[in-house]
């Protein structure tokens, strides 16, 4: 399926490339990006109050040379919630100016359409809430999901779904006064947490819910508990300050690093978010030869009580990505992340990110003459998302490393080692009333050399000394997981009042246990974990409620690499009440 996915690639930027000819894609009319507080105002769908049906549909819209782009505030929340899709699908046919969008937080703020562009649904209530200076209620949303057999989730922060019903409250207010902004957005969850059939470990106690193939390497249980529980988080609360296209603050909330639509390689939203500072850029800046962004964040995780030590280890990252003036629609950028132990931190430490990439300039840095540092876990990776406006399409990637190289020529010699890529694109299709869109991406974290190589290969995510890529027992990268890969294929109709489609998803685990502990038994009734999945989704917008359910059914091969087979069903139901601002 690899394959497959890769060719499609390849015929769509063939096609992108023909249907781009010589026109450049609309973006922001301001030269950073950001919306025209004083552009003007858009014709609301005829009046602010326009009923969702008459709104109309994705269709290719005109070039810039054709026409302007009179920016339209509007308020968003979240990531992957119907808004935030809406716009980047919006992107796809002009309608919304382009941006990165590789770099998205998930706390309430102001985006931008473009009022001269169609859109399938209306935003009126969008715009209502993107005014000046005030409070402003946050969407209350209700997340709720049921599994038959076994855990089976992702992308859900705070929410653990496990066997059984698990639910997710979240909701709040938000306030902008001139520079200073903030949001105080909780959530609350609840898990029933059936009992399902778990791999033995040899321990007892909590320590019996340890992931049983990687033991203190990855805070990453397979179950959290014997029996129900609640939790509860600041959600995505945050406190900046904004001057002179600067952002300084504290938060918690989620952090997607990456183009990745179904997963990212090293920071998405399947874990709650942790407390951070951070610094960067309030949007895209103008630099003469494009357009870049920037952050800087340090934070605290938290570990489960599912490992033998759980500590408290500092995280801190970087991340910068410059769209070029001369290539519309393309970005590319870079991560680097750390997690670090945080006793006996050095000042040096705090600036972890800005270290050479090479382990031979470490050398004297640290207390090993080689530059290993035993006290820090890195994951860096490079990405790029280029869109086609014209040709209705976007095309994304990013590659990862989890680990230096001691010099540019380990580098070059074995690219691959811990590596982990990924893939996707999303096409439109159609017009008139309804649009087609087609969403492809590939994820693989699995190792690419033998285990028993004289060079050790660590799995994604994992790492000795409570330094493992997670947060509260839960990842903080893709939620397939360490050792894994994974294919979707999905395809949805939009219309005025929301969209319907259906998937298919493949998610191969814990590959490189199988390779080092499993297939070495030459046990015919222990076969690789696979999990085969098909699924419908909706997405209903009814009056003032944003209401979407998902059902799926899947086939689970070898599950934790126990002797049996099992299938699973799954019920996700989400409803959103966007509420209208306060005063």
């Amino acid at each position: 399926m690899r394959t497959a996915c890769a060719s499609v690639l390849v015929a769509a930027l063939l096609t992108a490339s023909t249907a781009r000819g010589s026109t450049s894609s609309p973006r922001a009319d301001a030269e950073d990006g950001s919306p025209a507080r004083g552009s003007t105002s858009s014709p609301r769908a005829e009046a602010a109050g326009s009923p969702r049906a008459e709104a109309a549909p994705l269709t290719p819209s005109l070039s810039r040379g054709e026409r302007g782009c009179t920016q339209v505030p509007l308020s968003v929340d979240g990531i992957g919630t119907p808004a935030d899709e809406l716009l980047r699908l919006g992107e796809l046919s002009g309608a919304v100016p382009l941006s990165p969008r590789v770099l998205r937080r998930a706390g309430a703020r102001v985006e931008a359409r473009c009022a001269e562009g169609a859109l399938p649904w209306d935003t009126a209530g969008l715009e209502a809430r993107a005014g000046a200076d005030g409070v402003r209620l946050v969407p209350l949303r209700l997340d709720a999901a049921w599994n038959s057999h076994y855990p089976s989730g992702g992308n859900d922060g705070l929410l653990w779904a496990g066997r059984g019903t698990s639910s997710m409250l979240s909701g709040g207010a938000s306030f902008r006064w001139g520079a200073l902004s903030g949001a105080l957005a909780p959530a609350v969850s609840w898990s029933q947490n059936r009992w399902f059939t778990t791999r033995q470990n040899g321990q007892a106690g909590d320590l019996a819910f340890r992931n049983p193939f990687y033991g203190d390497g990855i805070d990453y249980p397979q179950r959290f508990g014997a029996g129900p529980f609640a939790d509860w988080s600041l959600g995505q609360s945050y406190l900046r300050a904004d001057a002179w296209n600067v952002a300084v603050g504290i938060s918690t909330e989620n952090l997607w690093i990456g183009p990745g639509i179904r997963n990212a390689l090293t920071m998405t939203n399947a874990a709650p978010g942790f407390p951070h500072a951070f610094v960067g850029t309030s949007r895209p800046a103008n630099i003469g030869i494009g357009t870049a962004e920037v952050l800087v964040y340090w934070g605290r995780l938290s570990r489960s009580t599912y490992v033998a030590h759980p500590t408290h280890p500092m995280v801190s990252g970087l991340v910068l990505d410059y769209t070029p003036r001369w290539v519309p629609g393309l970005t590319v950028g870079l991560s680097r992340q750390f997690v670090q132990v945080w006793d006996g931190l050095r000042v040096g430490d705090w600036l972890a990110v800005f270290q050479s990439p090479r382990k031979n300039d470490l050398k004297g840095w640290y207390d090993d003459p080689t530059g290993n540092n035993p006290n820090d876990n890195q994951l860096a990776s490079l990405f790029a998302r280029w869109v086609f406006p014209e040709a209705r399409l976007e095309i994304y990637g990013e590659f990862g490393r989890e680990d230096h190289e001691g010099s540019l020529y380990q580098y070059v010699r074995e690219t691959d080692h811990t590596g982990a890529y990924l893939l996707g694109l999303q096409k439109l299709f159609g017009g008139g009333a309804r649009t087609v869109r087609l969403q492809l991406e590939a994820t693989a974290l699995q190792a690419v050399r033998p285990p028993d190589s004289l060079r050790g290969m660590p799995s994604w995510y994992t790492h000795a000394r409570d330094l493992s890529w997670t947060n509260e027992g839960q990842l903080l990268g893709a939620s397939i997981g360490p050792g894994s890969d994974s294919q979707t294929v999905a395809v949805d109709v939009f219309g005025p009042r929301g969209r319907i489609g259906g998937y298919l998803e493949r998610v191969r685990r814990d590959n490189a246990y199988y390779w080092s502990t499993i297939e070495p038994l030459r046990d015919d009734a222990l076969t690789q974990d696979v999990e085969v999945t098909a699924g419908a989704r909706q997405l209903l917008l009814a009056g003032p409620f944003e209401v979407s359910w998902d059902a799926s059914a899947s086939y689970r091969w070898s599950r934790a690499f126990l002797p049996r087979n099992e299938p699973n069903l799954r019920l996700v139901v989400q409803v959103a009440l966007p509420l209208t601002p306060t005063r």
